[in-house]
Order: C-alpha cells, then structure tokens, then sequence
C-alpha cells in the first residue's frame, strides 16, 4: 500500500521534465502582415544607410539631399542598438549642414576655424567655442531625464552667423547620446525644432502639443 501511494505522488525525474517543456506542437503565431511591416521596415533602413556610406565626399551632395539622409539616419540611430555606421554617417552629414549654414549666413567663412562643444555642469549650459572664445551658449536645468533648455546666447561678434544653429545641433546630439528627453522653454530652441523637425522625436512633449 505504502509502495503505491509512493508511486502515484512521486514525480520522477522524466515526469519533471516533460513539465517544464511546451506542449508538443505548440508555437505563437505571429500575423503575417507584422512579418512582412518588418522586413519592409528593415529593407528600408539599410537602403538609407547604404546610400550615405556610398556617398565618399559629402560636400558634393545636394542640399536635399543632406537633408533627406540626415532625416533618416535620425530615425535609424534613434533606437538602443543603430546600425553600424549610421552614428558616424549622420554626424559628417550635420557637420556639412552646419558647414553650409555658415556659409549661406556668412560666404568668407573660414572653413579651418576651430569649434569645440562642451557641457559645463557648474554653469548648468552647453557652450560652443569658436577659435577659443566663447561664441554662444545654452542654459539648462535638469530634472529626472529630462533636459529644459531655458535660455540661448549668442556672444556680441557671432551673432547671424549660425553659432547658435551649431550649438543646438551639439545639443541634440547630446542629449540623444544620454536618452534624454529635451524641453524647449526659451525662442531658439523652439525656432532651431521648428526648422529642424527631426529632432522632435527627442522633444515628445512638444510633438504632442503641436498635434
């Protein structure tokens, strides 16, 4: 009797793992159009990045062009793991467009002058340098993970030529690179979103309101 009930309770070793298994012929069923979205999807983005990296000198690309690419590249190094080359692509691709902007605003643009970007935490801004002198700046304040940027200045002696437009872009990027959400609270960093609507997906809030 004692050997019985044993028996009947007792789980043994091929009993405990046929438990832990999935039920023979068991699978998820994933729609066929998710399949197709995604592959299309995917398709898509290696198109855009293999147009970029086929591109060997950037400033003999068209203004649209630049534009086009810049978009979309965005859109691929907006996610946790880019593609390869898409970070680098996009970043000579703003450098050309900060190039051209100087140039437009500014023809004897020197196109060897010196621009560092840097964050200064104990001022609470981001600053550009032309040269080694300060050219503008933009003030900040922090809150969990998300970035208001309150107040932008261009320094006397760089004003009207696109420092403010270099230094928003740094901002962007920045602020992309950290997975931060950005608030514009002062006029040129709405007027910089407003002509350069693909860094929205970086300001939520403000995609939102405008909806």
């Amino acid at each position: 009797m004692t050997q019985q009930l044993h028996s009947e309770t007792a789980s043994s070793p091929e009993t405990l793992e046929t438990a832990t298994q999935p039920a023979a012929g068991f699978s998820v069923e994933v729609p066929r159009d998710a399949l197709q979205a995604r592959s299309l999807g995917g398709q898509r983005e290696s198109v855009w990045l293999e147009r970029a990296l086929a591109i060997e000198d950037f400033s003999q690309a068209s203004l649209r062009e630049l534009r086009v690419l810049a978009n979309q590249l965005y859109r691929l190094i907006d996610a946790d793991f880019p593609p390869a080359g898409a970070i680098e692509c996009y970043e000579a691709i703003a450098e050309e467009l900060d190039l051209r902007s100087r140039q437009a605003t500014n023809p004897e643009t020197d196109e060897h002058v010196q621009e560092v970007f840097r964050d200064n935490p104990l001022y609470c801004r981001f600053e550009l340098y032309v040269d080694g002198t300060l050219a503008a700046y933009m003030k900040y304040t922090m809150r969990g993970g998300q970035m208001n940027l309150t107040d932008g200045v261009e320094q006397p002696g760089f004003r009207d030529r696109g420092a403010d437009m270099v230094l928003m872009r740094h901002v962007m990027l920045n602020t992309h690179k950290r997975r931060l959400r950005v608030v514009p609270q002062c006029p040129s960093a709405f007027a910089f979103l407003a002509d350069n609507p693909q860094y929205l997906t970086l300001a939520p809030h403000l995609k939102t309101t405008q909806h």
